[in-house]
């Protein structure tokens, strides 16, 4: 137990020592732009923009802004958006982040619930068409961005080549529609998008490990006394396969709520990545600082969280002793 508790404060000071790099980092970068946010309001008059600025303490030297930014985001306050007038960071992120959250974690699923059996069965028949289809969708899921994919599943679904998909899937052309986040139809492309990374990682590390442990003296052993196929997969196999599927299960969310940002944008879909894209344009220093150190703060917990959760599925790492 208290090795346990020991890993898991050493992960968290190594989490908050990143997250404050991360914070640093991108202030001091983001008023190193040359302007300011309120130069695109050409019509604004000077007084008015000389309040602005002192509003959002612009009129104060740099080591003031920081001081006073880092002891606000101690105390949960990410500010008030420039460019949303009357907003605040958390307000907004409050209600369109469970947007972007319900579209990643779709992916992901999405990406295990077809990554896991595509990877077995391809290792399973090794050599065989099975295989060298898994590989292809492997290849093009890691090597193709999702936006690219995007792209194609509108074109050939809605788009100029319309129906293509449609009529595979065997669905009515009008019930997907493209944009929008508001019907279970309209869920479709987005997910299929931004999980096909998922699937393609997933089946590719799958395939690897199973066919690494169906070498093993145990798996032999177990076919030799006529265990059903099955079981030899399911209760032998499986278990130490899904191991490595945990450890690519952080970065992958983390792709994948970074490629959610064009993905939203795409599909017209309200969620975080709308507003930080924005906000990264019109130079809301609040809002990119804001959506930074949110989503920097959930990343670095999801890391901690596969961490601790590899260590306790893996009885090979001593926790608390160099980690392994």
């Amino acid at each position: 137990m208290r090795n346990t508790l020991k890993f898991i404060f050493k992960r968290i000071l190594t989490g908050l020592i990143t997250l404050w790099l991360v914070i640093t980092i991108t202030f001091f970068l983001l008023h190193k732009l040359p302007g300011d946010p309120f130069d695109s309001e050409k019509a604004i008059p000077p007084q008015i923009k000389a309040n602005l600025m002192q509003m959002y303490d612009l009129d104060k030297p740099l080591s003031v802004q920081y001081g006073k930014y880092l002891k606000n985001i101690s105390k949960g306050d990410l500010g008030i958006s420039m460019k949303e007038r009357g907003r605040t960071v958390n307000s907004i992120i409050k209600r369109s982040f469970p947007v972007s959250a319900d579209l990643g974690i779709r992916a992901v699923l999405f990406g295990l619930i077809f990554g896991i059996p595509l990877g077995i069965a391809a290792a399973l028949q090794r050599g065989k068409k099975m295989d060298h289809f898994s590989m292809i969708i492997a290849v093009i899921g890691i090597s193709v961005p999702s936006f690219v994919i995007a792209g194609l599943l509108q074109l050939y679904a809605v788009g100029v080549h319309k129906g293509i998909l449609i009529d595979k899937l065997g669905l009515p052309l009008g019930k997907i529609l493209l944009t929008g986040w508001d019907m279970p139809s309209k869920k479709i492309l987005p997910v299929i998008a931004l999980g096909f990374f998922s699937v393609a990682e997933v089946a590719r590390l799958m395939r690897s490990k199973m066919i690494e442990i169906m070498e093993q003296d145990y798996i032999k052993l177990a076919v030799a006394k006529g265990v059903a196929p099955i079981n030899v997969v399911l209760k032998h196999a499986l278990r130490n396969a899904i191991l490595p599927i945990i450890t690519v299960i952080s970065p992958s969310i983390a792709a994948i709520l970074t490629g959610s940002f064009v993905i939203e944008t795409m599909f017209s879909i309200g969620g975080l990545g709308k507003y930080y894209i924005g906000s990264i344009i019109d130079r809301d220093y609040t809002m990119v600082l804001g959506v930074t150190v949110f989503y920097s703060a959930f990343l670095i917990l999801m890391m901690i969280v596969m961490d601790v959760a590899y260590a306790l599925v893996d009885p090979k790492i001593k926790l608390g002793k160099g980690d392994k």
